[in-house]
């Protein structure tokens, strides 16, 4: 048997996105080329690694069991390209990583894109959406690390906090209560625009709220900041959200805040990664960047 490494990275390739067509393109391949180097994986290991679902490709089990060895083994193969550079050598590559809405948004786009800036060899893509999803993508070796908004109880997964961060109660400047501070009770049968299950943000607003017998009512439930803030403009309710997603709308006093007696709503930002994969070089390179650019804990 001879698995060569073009193999394991068009496999890795498609296990990421899903389709030979992108996968071929991430490992500068023809479409047929990636195809065949597909078949001849399986056919040496005498298993299917992938099933079709619609339109695209769901690793099966023994996808799913040879995943971290062939990213173990790419991975490899990039330290020992990288220990034998000349000293000095221009970091170059590709850095997938997935982060929370929050945090995507408002922190690492422009970390991101400062990045690159200064290695401009590298390519940092940052898949955006929900905790639950970041958490997803990273046991499944589609995310080198992940930034998420809530803790992570996974086993498989490394958890370290990464920064901090602090929720606002808002809503419509003519409120009642805009700029007031508030008891718990007084919040009660209040209508709320939420963000949806398996956001960070919401799981911190709920479990903080649980805690002063605030029993918050939901009426409305959105998946972005810029909906849920739209929708309190509109008068539809109570938001919460992070600071970094109110500080415009509350210099230009499009919204306001209602100061809650008792509400603990500061957080932390947590980064990921799978136990058994290592960083590459341009993801310890991010992480140190990150580091200085956002003053995080590191």
């Amino acid at each position: 048997m001879r698995i060569t490494l073009k193999q394991l990275a068009v496999f890795e390739a498609v296990a990421r996105s899903g389709q030979v067509a992108k996968a071929a393109e991430m490992v500068n391949l023809s479409s047929p080329a990636a195809s065949m180097a597909l078949s001849e994986l399986e056919k040496q290991l005498d298993a299917r690694l992938f099933e079709r679902i619609g339109n695209r490709l769901r690793l099966n089990s023994q996808g799913s069991l040879l995943l971290p060895l062939a990213t173990e083994a790419l991975q490899k193969v990039d330290q020992i390209e990288h220990a034998f550079s000349p000293a000095g050598a221009e970091l170059g590559g590709d850095l997938n990583i997935s982060a929370s809405s929050t945090i995507g948004n408002y922190l690492l786009a422009r970390s991101a894109v400062a990045f690159c800036q200064q290695h401009t060899n590298t390519l940092v893509n940052v898949d955006i959406d929900n905790s639950q999803k970041v958490i997803n993508a990273v046991l499944e070796f589609r995310s080198e690390m992940g930034f998420i908004e809530g803790q992570c109880l996974d086993s498989r997964l490394t958890v370290e906090a990464w920064h901090k961060d602090r929720l606002l109660v808002f809503c419509h400047p003519a409120h009642p209560l805009a700029g007031k501070v508030v008891q718990p009770s007084e919040l009660n049968n209040m209508p709320w625009v939420m963000r949806e299950e398996g956001s960070g943000t919401r799981d911190c607003f709920v479990n903080a709220a649980n805690t002063l017998d605030m029993q918050p009512q939901e009426k409305f439930r959105f998946s972005t900041p810029d909906a849920i803030k739209q929708a309190v403009k509109q008068g539809a309710g109570l938001g919460v959200l992070s600071e970094l997603t109110l500080e415009k709308e509350l210099i230009r006093k499009e919204l306001a805040v209602i100061h809650v007696e008792g509400l603990a709503l500061e957080r932390k930002f947590y980064r990921i990664h799978h136990k058994s994969r290592h960083f590459t070089p341009i993801g310890l390179a991010f992480t140190e960047f990150c580091q200085t650019f956002l003053n995080t804990e590191g």
